[in-house]
């Protein structure tokens, strides 16, 4: 009998449209969070799948201890994983009677997995898309070792026991990786001519590298096998964000933009559905009340609206799956067409995610308010003053906030992040609710000062100064979420997009030698290159830290030895300077004063291996061995195409040994042709080409302001039904005062602009608390979350009020437009 009851109680409040805000807001939390978790997912694996090109592969197995056991290229096949390997090695290569240190690489076939080479006839040419690899006894080398040996095509090249014919110029090889410092040309041989050059020894300094690619699932379970077989020190599994270039940096930046956008379409979404459920639970008080005055005991009115909540829950939910599919196969065909290649699919992660978001909703911000619901006492069919009681007020704020904070798990992945940032929004709104309070007493006493219709809209704000602070906080959180997404689309993003302008430099120049410097900045300046400044770099070790020693390469033996401190494994290039460089900001200490002895230290550095201004560094720089104090600490922009550094010290320790030299610079794509005939007098430089890595990280901010697009107009739609949700709250109190008002004459018109005022003026105040919210928020993501420079956004202080008035008040004038029309007889007999 009872479900009859709740079937029938659903039917009728659907058809009075109480309803309609909280089944909408279900819908639209559910659509929002299963359109952008898989919209973000296929985005980001549309991503990952064109950056894997820069990997050659979707996984790298790299292995500094030797070849790896033959069953896990065994297991990887069975897995469906296609492999491939490549073994790389610097040697001697010689041709002409002149030598020059190369990068031996060998490689199986199948290679490249992902992306492909590219060769040409003539060295700096636009090369095609090479068929296959070299043949047996043949090399494919880059065009700058053809400007060091004087090769041409035909010519021999020795390397180690074996001599190779180089048929083709290697134009372009997808794993070429951001190395620019110890990058040789590179020479590409076929796996089965590896053994013959006779290089491989005991004790070669070899790096193999196994390519993995397959379906993301496939790749998933080969991982799970593969991993805990790996020895930590000697082997490293690889993705493409896993690199320290600017395209990984990248990525890694395009992930944090889109969770983030993503969590707040949820927030407002899941706010839209707690005031429309206290909403709701507020208008069936008169029902309770007289289900129990019939007799109906509490167990079964608590299923009625159980069950009533279930079946509206279900429905919404459902519709909310089926839109989300919707929206986002509509929007990702849009953005398939305009990135010029098709999404991957998603899995079925984002529909569980949007499924229990709903769920979890529904269930936790509608229980408090069912709850109430239930404590209805029968008495209130004569007195509608009762209401619920018995409920502590703080069971509320437990369940909303405990469903925020689970839901910024769920999103971040990250219980840390997520309690920080969790507290830091409960104190942002406190101090927000204080502010509003305050607000609202300054408006008052302002208002009293104009006309009447202005007096009687501040008198009503302080009326309902409680309720009118937190419906302003709820439209500033409405309206600082909508201003954040704008901030992210057009501000982060071009302030991301600045940094790498459209002639950011896209080539490097290394190994320069001394004698060389000036002629090079003069050809730079004869041919209106604009190239940074020439900066030398010597090879060295860092071998102790306030005289303890520097572990070299790390072994299994000293993993543990507390004798040693961490360092970097490897040889630094090592710089000196008089002066800060460009895009370097002192984060600690000051720059070198004249005829001092010191190193600058770059910050990341100095946090992972725990250096702080005065310790005392060893080097060892060819056969000198020195130790300096840490003078500074630089923050360094790595997102810059420009050359930086680790360690850079001041002239007067490294000045005098013999060093080489490094610069970036940009030439037009149209120029290109010309690289041969620039750098033909500098036969021992060498060119490295960025313009791939470049054009791809702005297919990454590309992408991503796609998707902050499609996120800030769901944020637009949720934003909106919290607005209208606020308003309708407020109704039943708003039609009393319009029935007492008319009752003592008060004309429409009157009232008309009392109302509107009273809308521009919280929505005014609300956009204000906004945009200081929105502020400190930019702040904190620019300088602690993206790594990015801080900035004040000045349009959004006349933005945000002026938004936030036109919007509030547009949606409540709407509201009420129709309580507002309606006769005092009308009022009347719908209050009773």
């Amino acid at each position: 009998m009872w479900h009859k009851i709740s079937w029938r109680l659903l039917k009728h409040e659907l058809r009075r449209g109480e309803l309609t805000i909280m089944a909408a807001a279900l819908v639209l939390s559910v659509c929002a969070v299963l359109s952008l978790s898989m919209f973000s997912e296929r985005l980001q694996a549309g991503l990952m799948e064109r950056s894997a090109e820069f990997l050659a592969a979707d996984r790298v197995l790299r292995s500094r201890g030797g070849e790896i056991p033959t069953e896990w290229l065994e297991r990887a096949e069975v897995e469906g994983v296609a492999s491939a390997r490549r073994v790389t090695f610097n040697s001697m290569a010689f041709a002409n009677g002149d030598m020059a240190l190369v990068d031996v690489k060998a490689v199986t076939d199948g290679y490249p997995l992902r992306g492909h080479l590219e060769i040409a006839d003539a060295p700096f040419t636009q090369g095609v898309v090479a068929d296959g690899l070299p043949g047996r006894g043949e090399t494919w080398v880059q065009g700058s070792l053809f400007q060091q040996l004087g090769l041409a095509l035909g010519d021999e090249l020795e390397v180690g026991d074996s001599t190779f014919v180089v048929t083709q110029v290697l134009s372009h090889e997808p794993d070429s990786g951001f190395s620019v410092f110890t990058d040789s040309p590179t020479v590409l041989i076929h796996n089965d001519d590896l053994a013959a050059t006779g290089l491989i020894q005991p004790g070669s300094r070899v790096n193999y590298n196994y390519l993995f690619a397959g379906e993301p699932q496939a790749l998933q379970r080969f991982e799970t096998w593969l991993l805990p077989q790996l020895d930590s020190v000697t082997q490293r599994w690889q993705n493409i964000q896993d690199g320290d270039s600017p395209l990984s940096a990248a990525l890694t930046r395009a992930e944090q933009f889109m969770l983030l956008a993503s969590l707040l379409g949820v927030v407002l979404a899941a706010t839209a559905v707690a005031v429309a459920a206290q909403r709701y639970a507020q208008r069936n008080y008169d029902a309770v009340a007289v289900m129990k005055t019939l007799g109906g005991r509490t167990p079964q009115i608590a299923r009625i609206f159980s069950l009533h909540l279930l079946l509206l829950t279900a429905a919404s939910v459902a519709v909310g799956v089926l839109l989300g599919v919707l929206l986002q196969a509509v929007v990702s065909w849009y953005v398939s067409s305009q990135l010029g290649y098709e999404l991957p699919a998603a899995g079925n992660g984002p529909y569980l995610l949007a499924i229990g978001t709903g769920l979890l909703c529904a269930l936790m911000f509608s229980l408090y308010p069912l709850l109430r619901l239930m404590k209805v006492p029968p008495l209130r069919v004569l007195r509608r003053e009762l209401t619920a009681s018995g409920l502590s007020r703080w069971l509320h704020w437990c369940l909303a906030g405990g469903t925020v904070f689970l839901l910024m798990v769920l999103y971040s992945g990250s219980v840390i992040l997520s309690f920080a940032l969790f507290v830091g929004g409960i104190l942002a709104m406190l101090i927000l609710l204080g502010i509003s309070r305050l607000f609202i007493r300054a408006s008052r006493q302002a208002g009293m000062q104009a006309g009447s219709s202005w007096r009687l809209a501040m008198a009503g704000m302080q009326r309902r100064s409680r309720e009118n602070s937190l419906q302003m906080l709820s439209f500033s959180v409405a309206v600082m979420l909508f201003l954040l997404v704008l901030a992210l689309r057009h501000e982060l993003l071009e302030d991301w997009r600045g940094q790498l302008p459209d002639d950011a430099p896209n080539y490097f120049v290394v190994n320069v030698a001394g004698h060389q410097v000036e002629p090079m900045q003069a050809m730079f300046e004869r041919e209106s290159i604009r190239a940074t400044q020439l900066y030398p770099i010597i090879p060295g070790r860092l071998t102790a830290i306030n005289g303890t020693p520097v572990r070299d390469e790390v072994t299994k033996e000293e993993r543990d030895d507390s004798e040693y401190r961490e360092g970097f494994g490897r040889e630094l290039q090592l710089t000196w300077q008089r002066d800060l460089p460009a895009e370097n900001t002192l984060r600690a200490g000051q720059w070198f004063a004249p005829g001092e002895r010191g190193v600058s230290v770059e910050s990341q550095v100095a946090e992972r291996i725990d250096i702080g201004l005065g310790d005392e560094l060893s080097f060892r720089v060819g056969g000198n061995e020195f130790t300096v104090p840490v003078t500074n600490i630089r923050d360094v922009d790595w997102n810059t195409m420009q050359p930086n550094f680790f360690m850079i010290f001041s002239p007067e320790l490294l000045e005098d040994m013999p060093a080489t030299y490094i610069a970036s610079f940009y030439l037009p794509p149209d120029r290109r042709p010309e690289l041969y005939q620039l750098f033909r007098n500098f036969p021992q430089a060498s060119l490295i080409d960025v313009e791939d890595i470049l054009q791809q990280v702005r297919d990454v901010i590309n992408h991503v302001s796609l998707a902050i697009t499609f996120v800030m107009v769901l944020v637009i739609a949720a934003g909106g039904l919290v607005l209208i949700a606020q308003v309708q709250a407020s109704l039943e109190e708003r039609q009393q005062e319009l029935v007492i008002l008319r009752t003592l004459g008060a004309k429409s018109k009157l009232l008309t602009q009392a109302v509107s005022y009273e809308f521009i003026v919280l929505g005014a105040l609300a956009g204000l608390i906004a945009t200081l919210a929105m502020e400190v928020s930019i702040y904190v993501l620019q300088t602690q979350v993206f790594n990015m420079p801080a900035s004040l956004h000045w349009r959004f202080w006349v933005l945000g009020p002026v938004l936030g008035a036109g919007i509030v008040a547009l949606l409540g004038w709407s509201v009420c437009w129709r309580m507002l029309r309606q006769s005092t007889g009308q009022l009347i007999r719908k209050l009773s």
